[in-house]
């Protein structure tokens, strides 16, 4: 049987309403519907690595494509000697830690230090700090030492009063066109600090989303039964034509 235009329509309403409550828990996730959009909530975390944008901030990636996106997603990790999230991208940030007149760029470990596996304590500071320490030996005293050896400082993104980002998929947005956000760095005067050992667990508001989940439902129970009366009809009338 061939669905109508509205039938498969309210099809794709319950689909997409069904898909914003899949991803709820999703970090970093941004509803498809603002209707149902609520507040950034985050949840405590015990990886270092995890860390929070404050509430209006979002984290300046690179994606495979070589895109500059924005997300809230902050489960970071160093992968092939490069800062990215767990979905890949890469991180920007300032490896000098200062934003003024800099371009953020991905953080990348030192070659040598990537190789020898000493990031294993790499965490996140209040200040957008990434850091990690170095084990050394002296060769000709055998003193051993540590020093904290910092990839760079994060890059946040905010974006004008009145604008809101495109976008682009569960959890990632772009610029709106024309627009320019405002980057700096945690802690600098214009950002708060962001919240290290815990994670963006999206924004979206469940019990409303459940609501709209409904009534998506309803509006198509509603397109069925009418399609059914008016199949129902016109049976009748064939009939008295017979």
């Amino acid at each position: 049987m061939m669905l109508g235009a509205a039938t498969l329509d309210a099809l794709d309403r319950i689909a997409s309403r069904a898909n914003d409550l899949r991803e709820a828990y999703r970090a970093g996730s941004i509803p498809a519907h603002s209707d149902v959009r609520g507040p950034n909530l985050v949840a405590p975390s015990t990886d270092p690595m995890n860390v929070a944008a404050p509430p209006g901030a979002w984290f300046a990636v690179r994606d495979a494509a070589g895109q500059r996106a924005y997300t809230r997603d902050g489960r970071l990790q160093i992968d092939g000697g490069v800062l990215r999230t767990v979905s890949g991208d890469e991180i920007l940030g300032y490896p000098g830690g200062d934003a003024r007149g800099a371009v953020p760029v991905p953080l990348r470990v030192p070659a040598a230090d990537g190789a020898l596996g000493r990031t294993a304590d790499a965490r996140v500071e209040p200040d957008g700090t990434v850091a990690y320490t170095r084990a050394a030996i002296d060769p000709r005293t055998g003193e051993r030492s540590v020093e904290r050896v910092t990839l760079g400082t994060l890059a946040l993104a905010r974006f004008p009063a009145g604008s809101a980002p495109r976008r682009i998929d569960a959890t990632h947005v772009a610029a709106p066109a024309g627009v320019v956000p405002h980057l700096g760095t945690p802690g600098d005067g214009t950002f708060p600090p962001v919240a290290p050992s815990t994670r963006d667990v999206g924004a979206l508001d469940l019990d409303t989303g459940l609501e709209r989940l409904a009534e998506a439902y309803r509006a198509f129970e509603a397109l069925r039964a009418a399609n059914h009366a008016r199949g129902e009809t016109e049976r009748a009338v064939l009939d008295l034509v017979k």
